[in-house]
């Protein structure tokens, strides 16, 4: 899961010849961040120029390497030994100009003078007195600390470095700058985020709509009519001998079924299309009876390319009518059904959890789900069985939002909680009664706590967690069967301090902002 941590740059600005010192610091820093980062989101970042850098022409070193990350740096720290480090064109080095670029920008500097015994071979006269003059500079200032050994260093400088970015004042800076900013968001009928809750008809997820899959088949009927193929009738004499004759009974003719080609027939007079003559003609189409042996009874297709395509396009065009059909019956009993899509935002730096919407609605307006249409047993089998009801009804994630899976912990193993199968059987005398199974089914796609308290429904929605800068989708549309000027909402989370109580606005024109 997502992490909330505060990143600071601490530059390291050491002459070449305190190695041991550049090492320990680095160590130190390890260990900060393994101490304090998952506990009080704090992470530190040692910058140097020999990792830090990179090639680049078109300046003075000291000022590329100022640029690349220098600036952007929020403390540092330097250590002086031997050597005071090259001058640049306006101080005596370059450890020096990051030192005062530093405070200048009123960033704090660690800054060490090291007292440990220096070999004849590293005695430079001239580098002392810099060092030495340096140092005077800063005297009265506080702001540097003087050590004998490494270990010594160590302690300081670990010391130093936890009084300044666990100071109270530090942390709760840090804790300002990761803080969750949860509030109510509607979604338009173009997928958009909007300030106010516009006002929806309940459209089902399906592939493709009504209107859409009806032109499709019209397209179907008109691409079968196009096919010409001739009839039965044209195909060669057949041998007389009986051997021939025999082989010849393994490919019977193929043909539409006499009540197929009624429904279908019927279906094209509903559409206000007229069929040709021929529509249902298949030319010299047979049935591969011998090769069916091999493969367990189903046949191949015997024919031109152009009859074995108008064949499945008529089956597929009797599917398609069929599939169509329950569709339309679902879409037309939920096209009267208004409903609000709604999103939670969290418009923070920080990843929030354990939230908790409650959203209040009056019982004139709130449709539940022991009121919604009811559906014929069949229609009820088609949505438990034939399609996806978790996709038919949620609300599909966008670019400006994610879908409500999004934000839910995953289970152990990895894997979120799926859907339990239907598995319904037809009893003798009739099909099993699905009525049961749609109901659980809701209850489990729609997961709002629903309350009555007097005049009103209480709607509570849990989600686990939602990270910095980004938007989750309810899991459904909220069905209304009256339309709220108004919507007041409560939010509680685990790391925000305070519940947020806030008033959405209910648009009702189809739309919104």
């Amino acid at each position: 899961m997502a992490k909330n941590v505060t990143q600071y740059d601490l530059l390291i600005s050491c002459p070449g010849d305190v190695q041991s010192e550049v090492e320990i610091i680095k160590q130190i820093v390890d260990d900060f961040n393994e101490r304090y980062s998952d506990t009080l989101g704090i992470s530190l970042r040692a910058r140097h120029w020999k990792k830090s850098s990179y090639a680049q022409s078109g300046g003075k070193p000291q000022a590329l390497l100022n640029e690349q990350f220098v600036k952007q740096c929020d403390a540092a720290v330097a250590v002086f030994w031997t050597r005071f480090g090259t001058p640049t064109d306006e101080y005596g080095s370059g450890a020096e100009e990051e030192i005062e670029l530093m405070l200048g920008a009123d960033k704090q500097v660690f800054m060490y003078f090291s007292d440990k015994p220096i070999p004849l071979s590293a005695h430079n006269p001239a580098e002392y007195e810099r060092i030495s003059a340096f140092r005077e500079k800063y005297k009265d200032r506080g702001i540097y600390f003087t050590y004998t050994s490494d270990e010594e260093f160590t302690k300081l400088f670990t010391a130093h470095l936890a009084q300044h970015f666990l100071s109270i004042q530090k942390v709760n800076e840090i804790k300002d700058l990761r803080t969750p900013r949860l509030l109510l968001r509607g979604i338009n009928e173009n997928g958009m985020l909007c300030n106010s809750v516009p006002v929806h008809s309940f459209t089902l997820n399906f592939e493709r709509n009504a209107n859409n899959y009806l032109e499709a088949i019209k397209q179907m009927y008109q691409d079968i009519a196009a096919l010409q193929v001739g009839s039965y009738s044209t195909q060669p004499v057949k041998s007389n001998s009986p051997a021939e004759r025999y082989l010849e009974s393994f490919y019977p003719p193929i043909t539409i079924k006499d009540e197929r080609k009624e429904f279908l027939t019927k279906m094209a007079s509903a559409f206000n299309l007229s069929l040709p003559d021929d529509f249902f003609e298949l030319g010299n189409l047979s049935k591969d009876s011998l090769g069916s042996l091999a493969i367990g009874g189903q046949y191949n297709l015997r024919g031109t390319e152009t009859e074995k395509r108008k064949y499945e396009l008529i089956q597929s065009l009797y599917d398609s009518i069929i599939e169509f059909s329950k569709q339309s019956r679902i879409e037309d009993t939920f096209s009267n059904i208004k409903c609000l899509k709604l999103a939670i935002e969290n418009d923070g730096t920080a990843v929030d959890e354990d939230i908790e919407i409650t959203i209040t609605l009056s019982i004139h307006d709130l449709l539940p789900i022991d009121e919604f249409p009811v559906l014929d047993n069949s229609s009820k089998s088609y949505l438990l069985n034939e399609v996806d009801m978790d996709e038919l009804f949620c609300i599909p994630s966008t670019a400006q939002y994610m879908e409500y899976e999004s934000s839910m912990k995953p289970l152990v193993g990895g894997k979120y909680a799926q859907p339990t199968s239907i598995n319904t059987f037809p009893f003798i005398g009739g099909e099993a009664d699905h009525s049961e199974d749609y109901e659980d089914e809701l209850f489990r796609i729609f997961p709002y706590d629903i309350y009555p308290s007097g005049k009103d429904y209480i709607c509570k929605l849990k989600i686990d967690y939602i990270k910095h800068h980004t938007v989750v989708a309810f899991p459904t549309p909220l069905p209304l069967k009256g339309i709220p000027a108004e919507i007041p909402y409560t939010i509680t989370s685990k790391n925000a301090a305070e519940i947020i109580q806030g008033t959405i606005k209910v648009s009702a024109n189809i739309g919104g902002e």
